[in-house]
């Protein structure tokens, strides 16, 4: 979006023209304002919303984490040959 403000055209006499002319220039820097200002409320929204998904996609990472660890304990108590490597739960051999 191209702005034109009245810059040029200030004189020594304070008429009419001039300040509608400085009118029209505050009217237009005020919409910009206002379309800055809210444009930046929808982005510290936007912000709010990713961090809230965040903080729910670690909570259920964690979750599922310690539900997995927990799966391992319970097999290995019933000497079944798993463990976790690297992340990652896998076979192993009878007596490792």
């Amino acid at each position: 979006m191209s702005i034109k403000l009245f810059t040029n055209e200030l004189s020594a006499v304070y008429d009419a023209p001039l300040r509608q002319m400085l009118l029209s220039n505050f009217e237009i820097i005020q919409n910009i304002v206002n379309e800055i200002l809210d444009k930046q409320t929808k982005i510290e929204r936007w912000q709010s919303d990713i961090k809230e998904t965040q903080t729910t996609v670690e909570s259920k990472i964690r979750i599922q984490d310690e539900n997995m660890h927990e799966l391992i304990n319970i097999l290995t108590k019933y000497d079944v040959p798993i463990q976790i490597v690297n992340g990652k739960v896998v076979e192993t051999e009878e007596g490792e």
